[in-house]
């Protein structure tokens, strides 16, 4: 019996399946188990307004312990908070290709710096100078200068990770939304080929294996990973489309201790609700895919499409769907051999949107020829220029000004220049 002021008895609750003590406190309920830490048995305690909450915390604090688990929150490392924080917060509700990259960034960017860090010791300024030590490098320290790109990444799973803790308990608040970070720049307009050179480059293409993986992306705008994981059953050569429905790469998968378990190439999600699309074909495409689809089921013996329908449409010599890293080891040999600019696969793809800018196909209509769900994606990132093009535009202004005035000033006058 525990006594009041009043001398009234408060009967403490003890949990009928053995998992501790629960008792009214403060407007809410405490809860107290007893736990082995490090081999040593203690006892903790834990608070919530809400008594079931509280059965729930209580209950799994003590099977984490149980499994040797539980960490001491005001002992806990950001590393150990990490590997938590992924395989409760991020693994079952995030793909496989995203868990990678969060898993990549945290071993290689974070836990060597700020590991071993107890999160209640992670400042704003402990913080800030990590931040600033990637935006200008730190030899002292073994850490290079990063892009703002990757610095802005590290930031967001810093972010999701802090505020989790904050949520759990672990920290008081989340600091990382006041670090100072290094602006992601706008991409430069970059020059790209030709009208003329890109016939050119349809021709070398076509004469090589596999070249016309390379035409199908420059001329629909598709992903390295789309191209790899189309089907035969995504093409129709009646409604000259394809549809864009699978994504083809390698996936790293890791354990919970953020080991490597194994690399493997397979079918994902693709990247964005936007990017499930059906792309027209133009005519000499759609008869050029047309041919290769009759020439492919020759090869195999196939009497009709359907035979033909899950297999991959463009592939390499063993069978297997091609792999962004075979595309661009692949085409950069092929511009090399042919004494062509470098172009990269990702460039291709550009220039499908450059060409489509070119004869003034709306913006709205490109964007969902290239699965963006944002038009200004678009224009900022994806349409390049070549200098052919652009004197051929600026000619279109000559019509508005009346080019034979000549200012009296300039009458006369000799260009040296010009002779």
């Amino acid at each position: 019996m525990v006594k009041t002021s009043q001398n009234q008895s408060v009967k403490k609750k003890r949990n009928t399946r053995g998992m501790g003590s629960i008792r009214a406190k403060n407007g809410g309920y405490e809860g107290r188990i007893t736990i082995k830490v490090n081999g040593k048995s203690k006892q903790i305690s834990l608070f919530n307004k809400d008594k079931r909450i509280l059965v729930q915390e209580m209950i799994k604090t003590k099977q984490e312990a149980n499994d040797n688990e539980y960490v001491e929150k005001d002992k806990i490392t950001l590393e150990e908070w990490l590997k938590k924080w992924i395989r409760i917060h991020k693994k079952p509700f995030v793909k496989p290709r995203t868990l990678q990259g969060y898993i990549e960034k945290i071993k290689t960017n974070i836990i060597p710096y700020l590991g071993n860090f107890s999160m209640q010791s992670l400042d704003r300024l402990i913080l800030q100078e990590y931040f600033s030590d990637l935006t200008t490098g730190n030899e002292t320290k073994g850490i290079k200068k990063y892009s703002p790109k990757t610095i802005k990444e590290i930031k967001s799973i810093l972010n999701m990770a802090f505020a989790d803790a904050e949520i759990d308990k672990i920290v008081k608040f989340n600091p990382i939304p006041t670090i100072r970070t290094p602006k992601v720049q706008r991409q430069k307009k970059k020059p790209t080929i030709s009208p003329a050179e890109q016939q050119q480059l349809i021709e070398i293409l076509l004469s090589e294996t596999n070249g016309l993986c390379y035409i199908f992306i420059m001329n629909t705008g598709v992903r390295p990973g789309e191209n790899g994981g189309m089907k035969w059953k995504h093409y129709s050569y009646e409604h000259a489309n394809v549809k864009v429905r699978d994504n083809y790469g390698k996936i790293t998968y890791y354990d919970d201790n953020f080991e490597k378990i194994e690399s493997k190439f397979e079918e994902k999600d693709l990247k964005t609700p936007s990017s499930y699309r059906n792309i027209p074909l133009q005519k000499w495409l759609n008869n050029l895919m047309y041919t290769y689809m009759l020439y492919i089921m020759q090869q195999k013996g196939y009497t009709s499409k359907e035979q033909l329908d899950d297999e991959y449409i463009f592939m390499n010599s063993l069978g297997h769907a091609l792999s962004s890293d075979y595309l661009w080891d692949t085409l950069d040999k092929i511009l090399k051999r042919h004494n062509f600019k470098h172009l990269s696969v990702y460039q291709l793809r550009h220039l499908f949107a450059t060409r489509c800018i070119d004869v003034n196909i709306p913006v709205n209509q490109i964007k969902q020829y290239l699965g963006h769900a944002l038009a200004s994606t678009t224009m900022d990132y994806y349409v390049e220029y070549d200098e052919d093009t652009n004197k051929a535009e600026i000619e279109k202004l000559e019509p508005i000004n009346n080019i034979q005035i000549v200012p009296e000033i300039l009458k006369g006058m000799k260009c040296n220049v010009c002779t």
